[in-house]
């Protein structure tokens, strides 16, 4: 890693982390109190372990220190000697969650290439990067797995990757939420001896650890033990022992160490637990008041951190670019990323298409040569509103199943600040359209003419229009569900708000036999605009008498056929901007819905 330091050059400066009465509380009517005046210091140069039982919290004081949560925060914390800003310590830092979600259509090569565009300045050269990359791929141990795509390695070696993305920047400071866990014990070693040399050459490491081996245990320096939110031991792992002692616990000999910290911690051992927290916050009080630090600067990192009068200096200073690079070139690396992950992706563009062909021809021979017959007028006019109800489904179902897990990546990833939302959401929009252009294409080109419809460009061109708008819309729907909610209230949603707006979609019911308080419904349903326009393309604008099979046809003229669905104003024009305005609604709901997700995630 010598060549990363030298490369790059920025936060180079080991940081010392100091927190003195921390205390969270979580949000909502009854907020319960989960750490109680909790104080301690994370030294550079170290491995700490946070070590406790279940709902200790641990993973909370990780959130708390590294900047994740802000809401319901008391206390003070010091990066330095000075109060942490918490943004300037967001760039300065990594947090490395349990469960650290990543593109799986990417390599490990292009995992970490991403990385470097958009984590390091345009100014570093190619080859300084290429030679970052390299030297992560060594010290980690990923040279063998570079073009091994990320939802094919094992555990240990996305373990490493992850650790290997957030060393690109090389932050002095590093949390790690149970970075263990769910790999085998040759594995485990594994991670935390790479992390303990990342300490080593001089970053603050820290981890939050459940129930480590002794052999895992002798690779920390530290340890930081919690217990019901409160503090019972922090210091050298050599002097836990002597620690528990004095206070009346007494380990057995050859006992795992961290096994004994968590029956006490957990109260199974007797003892004077009274006397360890009073032990540890007395230990940091004279600490903290050796400090000479005033009680208004107490206050001010206290419940918020930014008081009034320091508001103003904290957001000029959030106005400077805190991305390394810039807008723009954040949409061009994005939109690329998801171009690539979208072509390789099978279930979500690859069998898309096939399906948009494969249904297509299918219902074009299903209702082969109808279009044309003013004796099938009514089986057309079924057959133009499957062509919908397709469309709709095969683009808006697969995204509220597969957008979800890319909403972890960009929620990890933009609160580590590689990108800004604008970036990423303008980024998505683009990717997606190459996607939402080819499979409605294919599909229309298949049924319109298997089914026997007009033989007219202008026509062809509307109808097209109606089910690239209907794919915008239902795409746009589906990454809202996916977005706003998990896998399974996304599929669930979206097929239970979609039978309202097909009852009133003009099929099923005409608009004049609906009942005055229901008309302005039809105005809200997403299909009636779809199959209003399509109606429209296919029967109006002047289209004239149709070809009849039999004696006699009720429907021979198209006028008749569109005073019978009611649609006999052309109000093609109206149905197009109803689509759009539909699709660009989901698109704004997609953006609030993450900019939601944010705030929650802080």
């Amino acid at each position: 890693m010598a060549a990363i330091d030298v490369d790059i050059k920025a936060y180079r400066k080991s940081i010392d982390i100091y927190f003195h009465q921390l205390n969270y509380t979580t949000q909502g009517k009854k907020g319960v109190k989960i750490l109680h005046d909790v104080s301690g210091k994370f030294n550079s140069g170290k491995l700490t372990a946070i070590l406790g039982p279940s709902g200790a919290g641990k993973t909370t004081l990780l959130n708390v220190l590294s900047g994740f949560k802000c809401k319901g925060v008391d206390g003070s914390i010091f990066v330095n000697g000075e109060i942490r800003d918490k943004k300037d310590f967001r760039n300065k830092s990594s947090y490395i969650p349990q469960e650290f979600p990543m593109l799986g259509k990417l390599t490990t090569l292009e995992t970490l290439r991403f990385g470097v565009d958009l984590k390091l300045s345009k100014k570093i050269s190619t080859v300084v990067k290429q030679k970052i990359i390299s030297d992560i791929t060594q010290v980690l141990n990923l040279e063998k797995c570079l073009s091994t795509r990320v939802e094919k390695l094992s555990g240990g070696e996305k373990k490493r990757l992850s650790i290997g993305v957030e060393l690109i920047t090389n932050p002095p400071a590093m949390f790690f939420d149970e970075p263990t866990s769910g790999l085998d014990s040759v594995s485990c070693v594994q991670v935390v001896t790479h992390l303990r040399d990342l300490a080593h050459s001089g970053r603050t490491v820290i981890c939050v650890i459940h129930q480590p081996s002794s052999r895992i245990l002798e690779l920390f320096d530290d340890l930081y033990v919690l217990s019901e939110g409160q503090c019972v031991y922090s210091g050298a792992v050599d002097g836990i022992i002597e620690a528990f002692h004095k206070a009346g616990y007494n380990c057995p000999q050859y006992y795992n160490r961290a096994d004994f910290a968590l029956e006490v911690a957990s109260r199974e051992k007797q003892g004077n637990f009274e006397e360890l927290v009073e032990n540890e916050r007395k230990k940091y009080t004279s600490t903290f008041d050796n400090n000479q630090e005033s009680h208004e600067e107490l206050t001010y990192v206290s419940k918020s951190e930014s008081p009034e009068s320091t508001h103003k200096l904290v957001q000029q200073r959030n106005r400077k670019l805190i991305y390394p690079i810039s807008t723009w070139n954040q949409f061009l690396i994005l939109s690329r990323r998801a171009l690539l992950c979208t072509y390789r992706d099978f279930f979500f563009a690859q069998l898309r298409i096939i399906t948009h062909i494969v249904v297509g021809v299918l219902l074009g021979l299903v209702f082969y040569d109808i279009g044309s017959d003013a004796a099938k007028v009514l089986t057309n006019i079924s057959c133009l509103f499957f062509f919908l109800l397709f469309i709709f489904f095969a683009n808006s179902m697969p995204t509220a199943l597969s957008y979800p897990s890319e909403t972890s990546v960009f929620l990890r990833e933009h609160l580590n600040n590689w990108y800004s939302l604008g970036s990423y959401f303008a980024s998505k929009i683009i990717a997606d359209l190459p996607l939402q252009i080819i499979g409605p294409s294919i599909f229309i080109l298949c049924g319109y003419f298997l089914s026997g419809q007009p033989n007219d460009e202008n026509r062809f061109a509307m109808m097209w229009m109606i089910c690239f708008l209907m794919a915008i819309s239902a795409q746009a729907m589906g990454l809202l569900a996916g977005a706003a909610f998990n896998v399974q209230m996304g599929i669930f949603l979206i097929p239970a708000s979609c039978v309202p707006m097909l009852v009133f979609s003009g099929y099923f019911i005409r608009f004049s036999e609906l009942h005055f308080m229901f008309k302005p419904m039809s105005y809200i349903s997403l299909f009636r605009y779809g199959f209003e326009g399509s109606i429209q393309a296919i029967y109006g604008f002047d289209r004239g008498n149709l070809t009849c099979s039999d004696p006699f046809c009720y429907f021979k003229t198209s006028e008749k056929i569109l005073k019978t669905l009611d649609m006999t104003e052309d109000r093609f024009q109206w149905d197009v901007l109803g689509l759009f305005t539909w699709a660009v609604i989901f698109q704004i709901g997609v953006f609030i819905a993450l900019k939601i997700r944010l705030r929650k995630a802080q």
